[in-house]
């Protein structure tokens, strides 16, 4: 179980909430929980207005209307509600402030121990609801691995998470309620203040109690058939339930909007525009980017195979001791009883299952509530079957126990299967989080690789650290969490100086129009919408058109920068700002692009001061790499050619890399410089093909090929123009070999 828990932690999944989180976190511990926003001037404004008022459930407009406004504004704190602050202090802590802390080495590994660890609790939990349902140890530790299994994939290093585990303990909670002592349901008072201040997850204990509530009540009618808590479970549950209701709200600092916030969010006429996200969608959506949907499917056909197969064998028995009871047979059932059918916990697992499978994101928790249900209803068929057999040969009815032969047959699948999936697992996180990382030389630790952070602009960051850039910028919205954190918080108030436009936390800070307006001019305007009405390409002048568009755009909302990531390159916003006069490139590696408007003053100095060297740099490989760049497209002059080849081999030595070949191979277009191009490309291959082995063992690797393939594939288009066909075939062929390593090297590297 804990081998299938470790493996569960170490999908994949990137992390731009986990970034948003610390730059929360480091605001709340310097400056206290509040309602300020620190990091966009277009989040939420103050309040509450009639309007939003209006936007709450209909018990929130009655308490409004009974005890007046100015007493829900102060139960009801406005501006930015942060729904999961608790987890972001935890999540700082662990990075800068525990033994733990490992920020300033910029691993992060932390975090992934609090996520092996927060799952290595939630199987104990699984495990242990399981064996108080009374299922056999074999079927519970088999059960509890598949509800890690399949909700692997959605699995991250996000406030979630603590939803994750508190879901199986409070199901865990609720059967201790059942089958050991009703008192046990008040539990869920502390859990739930946990839970509230973590996680906006909460409100799970709320829409899992009231069928707990009513199914116990209505299976008091018939004790002898169905498990229920009974009158006076059912009394302590509604107590419990109301004093949880009470506690939430007076142990939260956000007080009754932690309550109200996550209504209208969820349920208001915006909410739909908010589930646009993938991982809101349906579960049986196969094509959807998030997630692996087929461990579930795997898990939704054995539920419901399981189910059937478990009514049916429960009505068979009880067939067959009334048939026996109506001959006047004598049933000694003395040892083993008919299983009770425990109806509120099949509804709340067939709900958590429902609500995965309208929404994906729900998927772990599905698995967590299904599977010990699953692992009983096996149990009592296996016992069933036993006793039903042993009656008809010995009018008896008694489960056989477990011969001495079948339990080491399970012990010794229990040590193989350890050792099978220990060793295979062990060897392939060596290979994937231990091994060189061969698509960034630096940012390559395990919290790096299992949450694609390496693609994060760190240096874009220092670059706006180090220059003291302040006002409005436009960002790239899942990026607009890390580059709060990248940013030095003023002291007094905590606002990061460079204020974003949008960021991940899109619902619980934007208000929607501010969504669709970052959506609108991200898109690229009238031009592009035309295009795409027509099906028409988009030309050079087209591209000219979209610049001027969004150039109009960021002047009316006093934006002069611009950070965009490399996913973004080729988009029309890009590609269009690129063509602007008014906008130029000041900071560019291989995964972010930098825009300042030259129009301003600050624009201007960034600008100038990249040749005087009064523009500070992270490193001297970007310093190189967008001096390359500027002067090979605006400055005339064969000199200055030359010189910014010079700048771009100069950034490609330092990190032999896709950005800086690119540089180099684009002033090909200048004819004085091909003689040099060719001689640098052949130089690179040589040396390429002659320490490939070596490379291979050395972070970056990816990125080498990346670049010999641009250099093959630059020969082979200059041997193609000078009719050399033998020439051309064997470059071709390098760069099939190149490619299909190239492939090999990255799905070598995925979990």
């Amino acid at each position: 179980m804990f081998i299938f828990a470790c493996h569960a932690s170490t999908h994949m999944v990137g992390a731009g909430d986990t970034w948003v989180a610390l730059a929360c976190g480091r605001h709340f511990l310097n400056h206290g929980v509040d309602t300020v926003e620190p990091f966009s001037a277009n989040s939420h404004k103050a309040g509450p207005t009639e309007e939003d008022i209006k936007t709450w459930p209909t018990w929130a407009q009655w308490i409004t209307d009974k005890v007046g406004i100015e007493a829900v504004k102060y139960w009801h704190p406005t501006g930015w509600i942060n729904q999961n602050w608790l987890t972001h202090v935890i999540f700082y802590w662990l990075t800068y402030e525990s033994p733990f802390a490992d920020a300033d080495t910029f691993s992060f590994n932390s975090l992934v121990y609090w996520k092996f660890s927060v799952y290595m609790l939630a199987v104990v939990c699984v495990y242990s609801t399981t064996r108080f349902l009374g299922a056999n140890p074999a079927l519970c530790s088999f059960f509890s691995c598949l509800a890690m299994f399949v909700g692997r994939s959605f699995l991250d290093i996000r406030p979630a998470g603590f939803s994750n585990l508190l879901v199986a303990v409070f199901l865990l909670v609720l059967v201790l309620t059942t089958y050991r002592n009703v008192l046990y349901i008040w539990l869920i008072v502390p859990i739930t203040i946990f839970w509230c201040n973590v996680h906006g997850g909460y409100l799970y204990v709320f829409i899992m109690l009231f069928p707990f509530v009513v199914l116990n009540f209505l299976t008091l009618l018939s004790k002898k058939s169905f498990v229920s808590i009974g009158l006076r479970g059912i009394c302590h549950t509604i107590a419990a339930g109301f004093a949880t209701f009470l506690c939430l709200i007076i142990f939260n600092p956000f007080h009754l909007t932690n309550m109200t916030h996550t209504f209208v969010i969820s349920v208001s006429k915006h909410a739909e525009m908010w589930r646009s996200v993938n991982e809101w969608h349906p579960a049986f959506e196969w094509n959807n980017p998030v997630g692996d949907e087929i461990p579930f499917l795997i898990m939704y056909i054995i539920a419901w195979t399981v189910l059937l197969a478990w009514r049916l064998t429960l009505l068979s028995t009880s067939r067959l001791i009334k048939i026996r009871l109506k001959h006047n047979q004598k049933v000694n059932s003395d040892v083993y009883q008919l299983p009770k059918i425990d109806l509120a916990l099949m509804a709340i697992a067939a709900l958590t299952i429902y609500m995965a499978i309208r929404s994906r994101r729900f998927i772990p928790i599905a698995a967590i509530a299904a599977c010990p249900v699953i692992a009983m209803f096996i149990d009592q068929i296996i016992r069933m079957i036993s006793a039903t057999r042993n009656f008809g040969r010995y009018n008896r009815f008694f489960v056989s126990p477990t011969s001495a032969r079948h339990n080491l047959c399970l012990t010794y699948a229990g040590i193989a299967s350890v050792l099978f999936f220990g060793t295979w697992w062990g060897l392939k996180f060596k290979r994937v989080y231990l091994d060189p990382w061969p698509t960034d030389l630096k940012l390559n630790s395990v919290f790096m690789r299992m949450t694609a952070s390496h693609a994060k602009p760190f240096y874009a960051c220092q670059f706006i650290k180090d220059n003291k850039l302040e006002g409005k910028m436009f960002n790239y919205w899942t990026e607009g969490g890390f580059i709060a954190w990248g940013q030095r918080p003023d002291p007094n108030m905590g606002r990061t100086p460079l204020q974003l436009f949008m960021d991940g936390r899109a619902q619980a800070a934007y208000e929607p129009e501010f969504f669709r307006l970052w959506n609108d001019i991200m898109s690229g305007g009238p031009t592009v919408h035309s295009s795409r009405l027509e099906k028409m390409k988009l030309k050079n002048s087209d591209y000219t058109e979209v610049g001027e568009w969004v150039d109009e755009q960021l002047k009316k909302h006093d934006v002069w920068v611009v950070l965009m990531p490399a996913g973004q390159w080729n988009t029309p916003f890009t590609r269009g700002l690129e063509r602007n006069p008014n906008w130029r490139l000041v900071f560019f590696n291989n995964k972010q692009k930098l825009f300042v408007d030259v129009r301003t003053s600050r624009g201007k100095e960034l600008l100038e001061g990249m040749f005087n060297d009064k523009t500070m740099y992270p490193d001297d490989f970007s310093r190189n790499l967008v001096k390359a760049h500027n002067m090979l497209l605006f400055v005339e002059g064969k000199d200055a050619k030359k010189k910014g080849l010079d700048f771009a081999v100069k950034a490609f030595e330092l990190n032999p890399s896709q950005a800086p070949m690119i540089e180099i191979l684009m002033a090909s277009r200048f004819a004085e410089l091909i003689p040099h191009i060719d001689k640098f490309c052949q130089d690179y291959l040589d040396d390429f093909t002659k320490n490939q082995v070596r490379y291979a063992r050395q972070d970056g690797y990816y990125n080498k090929i990346s670049a010999a393939v641009m250099a093959f594939d630059y020969l082979q288009r200059a041997a193609k123009r000078q009719k050399n066909q033998r020439k051309a075939i064997l470059y071709a062929a390098h760069i099939n070999n190149l490619n299909s390593e190239r492939k090999q090297v990255l799905k070598g590297k995925r979990w």
